[in-house]
């Protein structure tokens, strides 16, 4: 074909449906004719009719059904430990000695000594507040909670003891483990009375809906030992049995208990009411009384949901 030629080319392409006819002018070597439009047109209607009947499968196929696409743990859990000593119920333990000869530090700067030290572990007792969200559309039901130690060992003598009488605080669901138990188990936590009862679970469980919200407060006590831990939860979930573990952020939880002698203890027992250098013994007595245990009451049980 020539440079100077013109020519109409006519090619008829048949398609499943049909036919299309395509006009090319101009210099044509080769004409391409595909059926993309159509294949264009059929994919979308498919698409189109996979959606409508995904959608009602979605919504009629049930909760169970819908499950099935969750992503993500079947709570959403936030842990927030009590690290300051605003809310801190307890001590804390920080290796070497915290203040120097004759040194006292004030109430309102004991929360600067801390946030200047990122080695203290938690004394006696660890307060946290844990907020679990319902992340199934089927309900959730929390049947029981555990402690899984990680190291449960002697608290080695020596560092500081730094004691902070208890300022109490009120949460939803207040719970109590004792960690000095052979097997700890959760109890009714009585803040004001500073007791732990009888075992949660025996009469209660907690349901929890999607997008629901409860909040657990949990005490941890241990006098005896140093442990490290997470907690975990027992749920039910459509007849299933499932379980859901809990850390404290990227760590697990660590509760300290008295170790046989310290290098210093640290408390708020000066004349001016700063904190100042004291003994064990009376440190220890502001904390948790004479002898120091973790109390437990056995009080009457209540049914609840």
């Amino acid at each position: 074909m020539g440079d100077g030629d013109r020519q109409e080319v006519r090619q008829q392409v048949r398609s499943g449906r049909g036919s299309v006819n395509t006009l090319a002018g101009g210099d044509v070597g080769d004409v391409h004719v595909t059926n993309n439009y159509y294949r264009a047109r059929r994919a979308g209607g498919i698409a189109s009719v996979m959606v409508v009947v995904f959608g009602l499968a979605y919504y009629a196929g049930g909760p169970a059904f819908r499950d099935l696409f969750a992503s993500g743990p079947p709570l959403r859990v936030t842990v927030q430990t009590r690290d300051s000593v605003v809310n801190h119920n307890g001590a804390w333990f920080f290796p070497g000695r915290l203040l120097g000869a004759g040194q006292t530090v004030g109430i309102d700067h004991v929360a600067t000594v801390m946030s200047k030290r990122s080695d203290w572990v938690d004394t006696y007792e660890t307060t946290t507040l844990v907020t679990v969200e319902g992340n199934r559309h089927r309900t959730v039901d929390i049947t029981g909670i555990h402690i899984r130690a990680r190291s449960k060992v002697t608290p080695t003598p020596g560092g500081t003891l730094l004691v902070y009488p208890s300022q109490g605080e009120d949460t939803n669901i207040k719970i109590g483990f004792n960690l000095d138990e052979p097997v700890p188990v959760p109890r009714k936590a009585d803040r004001e009375a500073e007791e732990f009862g009888e075992p949660y679970f025996d009469d209660h469980s907690v349901s929890v809906r999607k997008g629901e919200i409860v909040n657990f407060g949990f005490t941890f006590q241990t006098v005896t030992w140093d442990v490290t831990y997470d907690l975990v939860l027992d749920e039910i979930i459509g007849g299933g049995r499932a379980t859901q573990t809990v850390t404290n952020g990227p760590r697990p939880f660590h509760t300290r208990g008295f170790a046989s002698a310290y290098d210093q203890a640290v408390g708020p027992y000066s004349q001016d009411g700063s904190f100042a250098v004291t003994d064990r013994a009376a440190a220890m007595d502001g904390m948790c009384g004479t002898p120091c245990t973790v109390r437990l009451a056995q009080g009457t049980a209540t049914t609840t949901r």
